[in-house]
């Protein structure tokens, strides 16, 4: 059962309503306890009067269960029926039923997303599922913009959402507003010293490490930390406070620890925090604006980088803080206060434009503002509504008694040539004008109902004439039929029947092309080589080379260790491309490609293998569409495990000059030498645009520039 579907079919049902210009739809997909960017951008709204009804949607309505039974029977009615008709909405995560939806041209989606930054991938630039991956292009589809914090990272936000540059503004991210007014923390550690006295005159020290995604290594979180050596070594100066990421189930904090996990605002206690200890979370990007000390605790770093989705920028190069990977160094780098401000404040700037409180007030100016265009927005802002007094809600217009009838006036017929009000109303008060108005309106939809009826009755009436004219052309036509002979019926009857298979066949071919260019959305680049330092920057692994220059060249950080090959995602020409480093070890290459193939439903034609060719000189490519293994093993596995030779490769010179007695085997896997060195930098930087190219399905332009014919390789007499 798709909940997704479900929910935008009770939404597409109450699209029949007239959306409302006064109605904003916020959607918490993401619990914030209230505090995220959501609830101060409509803070930003009630603060300055604007007259709206905020519907909210929050993760908790979702829950399945029989104590939630009237909360779901609100989502699917009252809740559905107030966001079809809405003139915005806002999200902080991402919402699947949004691709299923049909929305109307006057309703902006605005997402806002509840982590600030780009620090660990996410949405498209992590997701493998296909189905998945489909399901947010759609809901993208759907979203006028997304809010980001920086320039930096609009690229990375364009990628993680599957969307075009020109939907990501950079106007800043609101829940951060937090951060830069003026609080009395020093009453904050008071109140919170009545629960923990022990905190009293210490510096408080928060330990917020993100979830792995696997219940065992989730566990290890908290096994890795010595909490007694933390309190035997720096308890006397230092309250050491733990908050957990809400994904992590299988790991509880001690008893005797500060457990912060429910701590309703996360940003309140952030400013209360005078030491962060991190890991991989994006809690360090928010908490790097208030320029205190960061460290990361990465214990498993080498198995997170390995295994683990990755990261947008080098992890260890951007880093806030120092990087320390046991309990030891960690308590050290507190005792030697051994932090790094300058880090922290580079990481900030490179998440971040914006040092204010403003940005509730930029996105709210962009929406219903003054109407002036932003700094750093790649579209027209909103129309500005100069009298949103004309759609107030009706319990709001008689708190204002005077000016009623007026907005009665306005809404029900337009402003009058000399803006005064009909005779029949000048001598009422107010609330007699909102009757009168109310009984006035009842009658004109009354009259439309009418109108709208006695049209249907038409239509169904020149519809039945209709049908009896066709069925006596169909009777006329049938008499004329039984006049022809039985043979030319025949005749004629086979000759539809042949013609009818043929476009069924035809129509069966186009949908089915169709689809398979719809869900062939990923094209894989391989490099073939073998694994370990041993064999690195040999004449045989040139393969790996070429794949390690692409990555550099797109920004892809190959940190995946998935079907028996490191591997990397990201975006090449507009193209979803896995690179692919096989581990399996040259003649066992196929292993590694086949599972990959299947899990994408990939034909060969999506992927491109990069090998070593002894037949042609260093410096030298030949591209080819397909072919034979031409006696490289790696290539005999690859089309055993494939079934089959039409895949793309490309093919890189090593020739160069071998000793007549000299092993075929020593010498693909010696070194180059350095006159070959410059030419093997040039066939790679070739090879990574002829890669771009086949990302584009342009494959064939690559050929013409790049491929060269065969050369034999010069022998040393």
């Amino acid at each position: 059962m798709n909940t997704n579907k479900i929910f935008a079919g009770c939404f597409n049902f109450f699209r029949k309503w007239k959306v409302k210009k006064n109605q904003i739809t916020l959607i918490e997909k993401l619990n914030t306890g209230g505090t995220g960017s959501l609830f101060e951008i409509k803070n930003e709204c009630e603060k300055r009067g604007l007259p709206f009804h905020f519907n909210i949607i929050t993760h908790a309505d979702y829950e399945v269960s029989l104590r939630n039974l009237g909360g779901l029977l609100k989502l699917f009615t009252i809740k559905a029926f107030r966001m079809a008709t809405s003139s915005h909405i806002f999200l902080n995560d991402n919402f699947l039923p949004l691709g299923y939806m049909k929305l109307s041209d006057e309703t902006k989606v605005v997402q806002l997303w509840h982590g600030m930054g780009s620090f660990k991938k996410f949405g498209g630039s992590s997701e493998t599922n296909p189905e998945v991956l489909k399901e947010l292009k759609a809901a993208t589809k759907n979203t006028d913009h997304i809010l980001a914090s920086s320039e930096n990272i609009r690229d990375n936000y364009a990628e993680a959402f599957i969307a075009p540059k020109e939907k990501v503004i950079c106007i800043g991210c609101p829940q951060v507003d937090y951060f830069f007014r003026d609080h009395d923390i020093a009453a904050w550690k008071e109140e919170l010293s009545e629960q923990y006295p022990e905190m009293k005159g210490k510096k408080l020290v928060l330990y917020a490490p993100t979830f792995r995604g696997e219940e065992e290594h989730d566990k290890k979180l908290l096994e890795a930390f010595d909490f007694d050596a933390f309190q035997k070594e720096l308890g006397k100066d230092y309250f050491l406070m733990v908050r957990l990421h809400p994904q992590i189930q299988s790991a509880k904090v001690p008893d005797t620890v500060a457990n912060m996990t429910d701590y309703p605002n996360v940003r309140k206690l952030l400013c209360m925090t005078d030491i962060l200890i991190a890991d991989y979370s994006s809690i360090a990007v928010e908490y790097s604006l208030l320029n205190r000390q960061i460290i990361l605790y990465a214990f498993d770093k080498e198995w997170y980088l390995s295994k683990d989705r990755g990261f947008y920028f080098d992890y260890e190069k951007t880093a806030p803080g120092p990087i320390v990977e046991n309990m030891q160094d960690l308590i050290d780098c507190i005792k030697n206060k051994q932090w790094d401000i300058a880090k922290v404040e580079k990481f900030a700037h490179l998440h971040n434009d914006y040092f204010d409180d403003k940005s509730a007030e930029r996105v709210v100016d962009y929406y219903f503002g003054n109407g002036k265009k932003l700094p750093n927005s790649a579209s027209e802002p909103e129309p500005f509504y100069e009298e949103w007094n004309q759609y107030r809600p009706k319990h709001r217009r008689k708190r204002n008694p005077d000016s009623i009838s007026q907005n009665i006036f306005d809404n029900a017929s337009g402003k009058s040539q000399n803006g005064k009000l009909p005779e029949k109303w000048a001598t009422q008060d107010a609330e007699e004008a909102v009757n009168s108005w109310e009984s006035e309106r009842k009658k004109q939809r009354k009259r439309q109902q009418q109108k709208a009826r006695m049209q249907e009755k038409l239509k169904q009436q020149t519809a039945n004439v209709t049908k009896q004219k066709n069925k006596k052309n169909n009777n006329f036509i049938s008499g004329i039929d039984k006049l022809t002979s039985k043979k030319e019926k025949d005749i004629n009857k086979q000759k539809q029947l042949k013609l009818q298979n043929q476009e069924e066949k035809s129509t069966k071919e186009t949908s089915e092309e169709i689809k398979s260019r719809k869900e062939h959305r990923m094209k894989v680049i391989v490099g073939l080589g073998n694994p370990t330092d041993q064999y690195k920057g040999t004449r045989h692994n040139v393969g790996y080379m070429a794949i390690d220059r692409i990555a550099e060249a797109n920004r892809i950080n190959i940190n995946q260790h998935k079907f028996k090959a490191m591997v990397g995602s990201g975006i090449i020409g507009g193209s979803k491309v896995l690179l692919v480093k096989p581990l399996t070890y040259m003649n066992l290459s196929g292993e590694s490609i086949r599972p990959i193939m299947d899990f994408y439903k990939l034909d060969l034609s999506d992927i491109l293998v990069i090998y070593d060719d002894i037949s042609l000189e260093p410096g030298m490519l030949r591209l080819r569409t397909k072919g034979s293994a031409g006696g490289h093993n790696g290539m005999k596995s690859i089309i055993k495990h494939l079934g089959g030779d039409t895949f793309p490769r490309i093919r890189v010179g090593i020739g160069g000059e071998k000793h007549p007695g000299q092993d075929l085997a020593d010498y693909v896997l010696g070194h180059f030498k350095d006159d070959e060195k410059e030419l093997l930098s040039d066939a790679l930087d070739k090879a990574e645009k002829a890669a771009e190219l086949f990302a584009q399905d342009e494959f064939s332009e690559a050929m013409n520039k790049y491929s060269v014919g065969k050369k034999k390789r010069k022998t040393l007499e």
